[in-house]
């Protein structure tokens, strides 16, 4: 079983929760290593996309995940060069935090600061040119590296609707390697595990090398005392800095098109998924009536990602800062791409001239079909039926009890589950309950065998 980004730790108890939420069939496999009837949830990381969903499920806190934020500190403190892209979300998170952490930062010997907001700006006018120069209608929005993934595992065929536009992270960091000529090591302060897979995927290039979450940052910053005289970031920034708040993409759109066009807004770990396998012809088709689809993994979008600090998340005060992030780069000047008084038409034509020495090819990507290494095998019904004998579900009723205790929502995907290799018959409920009365009945007919051989043993007497 392949490593990956998340993984299960001892706490583990093997409740199946986990099993429940992941939208990925194999990304959590029941297994027994001792051989003693103790079953752990494991991680394979080549199925799993670091939607995060197990962390929200688990009461046990039963699953960690790696990043980048020890190297980073080690290689800061080797000397190496190094600047930094922040996600918007880290100034909505810790708005008293912020600086004097940059201001650390730059202690340690971080060169550069900037903001991600700037690279979102960049995005959203890559995806309106995008939109405008191929008439690329219907497709689906790529800033989040888990529906990148979830695609390129197990809904390949959508690849073509993903757009090629890269997310605000990869714009920034480009934009920082061409036009900037920063030739530093970027690290990425981020909300988000599964950017790691975005940072490390051969497609981009290795412009940017270290994947540092929020939450593992600012832990590492409270332990070794990581804080400065204040710092901010370095470049100005429009409405790109509201990216993090779910349909954040989306009001950028409707900031420089106007709200007339039709935007569907996605989010969540399990609906996002079950919405893109359940209308993946219609999508594929180009079937559907949006402009396109603004998809993001997280419920509440990345000022919450599965990288923050999960106490944080518990209240809308990120939310809060960022609504006063974004009515701060709104202003009256008429000859910025943020001007209120400006119509939408006006408002792209300066983000356009804002960006007319940008090359839209260099921002673009390409994705790589990754299901083959997620294959799920579909048993035949003689096979199906092989396995529910060996679960003693002989009964029609038997094989539709739909329990979902072994994680499943059905007994038939419980049965393709142990066909692959995914859980096997002793995480069944049922099938536990079956073999105790079995054994109970066995045991009531020996003592009442006992107890009947001795009652003729005493009327011999």
């Amino acid at each position: 079983m392949a490593s990956g980004l998340v993984f299960t730790n001892d706490n583990c108890v093997g409740c199946n929760k986990c099993i429940s939420v992941c939208s990925a069939m194999g990304a959590c496999v029941s297994t027994e290593p001792d051989g003693a009837g103790n079953i752990r949830i494991e991680v394979d990381g080549n199925r799993c996309v670091s939607c995060g969903a197990c962390f929200d499920a688990c009461e046990h806190d039963a699953r960690e995940y790696t990043d980048d934020t020890e190297r980073f500190f080690e290689d800061l403190n080797a000397g190496q060069k190094i600047s930094v892209l922040i996600a918007p979300a880290f100034k909505a998170n810790y708005p008293r935090e912020y600086e004097t952490i940059l201001g650390g930062l730059k202690k340690l010997g971080v060169n550069r600061f900037i903001s991600v907001s700037f690279g979102a700006d960049i995005t959203t006018w890559g995806y309106i040119n995008y939109i405008q120069k191929h008439n690329f209608l219907g497709g689906i929005s790529q800033p989040c590296p888990a529906v990148v993934g979830y695609i390129e595992r197990y809904l390949p065929e959508l690849l073509p609707k993903l757009f090629p536009v890269q997310s605000p992270m990869m714009c920034a960091a480009i934009y920082a390697r061409k036009e900037l000529k920063i030739t530093d090591k970027l690290a990425f302060i981020s909300p988000c595990i599964a950017k790691k897979m975005e940072i490390d995927d051969p497609n981009n290039k290795g412009y940017v090398n270290y994947n540092v979450t929020f939450d593992h940052l600012m832990k590492y910053a409270h332990e070794h005392n990581v804080k400065g005289s204040p710092v901010t970031d370095e470049i100005e920034y429009g409405l790109g800095s509201v990216y993090p708040m779910p349909g954040g993409l989306k009001e950028n759109v409707f900031w420089l098109l106007g709200s007339s066009v039709f935007i569907r807004q996605m989010e969540g770990e399990k609906r996002m998924y079950h919405f893109l396998r359940s209308n993946k012809d219609r999508i594929k088709g180009g079937k559907t009536p949006f402009l396109f689809i603004d998809a993001l993994n997280c419920e509440n979008g990345c000022i919450c990602g599965t990288g923050t600090d999960p106490v944080l998340s518990e209240t809308d005060d990120a939310l809060y800062n960022l609504l006063r992030i974004q009515e701060s780069v709104k202003v009256s000047s008429r000859k910025s791409a943020w001007s209120r008084p400006l119509t939408p038409e006006k408002r792209l034509a300066m983000l356009n001239k804002q960006f007319a020495n940008l090359n839209l090819e260099d921002y673009l990507r390409k994705y790589t079909d990754r299901s083959a290494q997620c294959a799920i095998k579909t048993p035949s019904e003689a096979e199906l039926d092989r396995i529910f004998t060996s679960m003693e579900k002989l009964s029609d009723e038997d094989r539709h009890i739909n329990c979902s205790c072994c994680g499943y929502d059905t007994c038939r995907d419980m049965a393709t589950a142990i066909y692959n290799g995914f859980n096997h018959k002793d995480n069944c409920v049922h099938y536990l309950k079956n073999i105790v009365e079995r054994d109970k009945e066995e045991a009531e007919q020996q003592v009442a065998h006992e107890k009947e051989m001795l009652a003729h043993q005493r009327e011999r007497a």
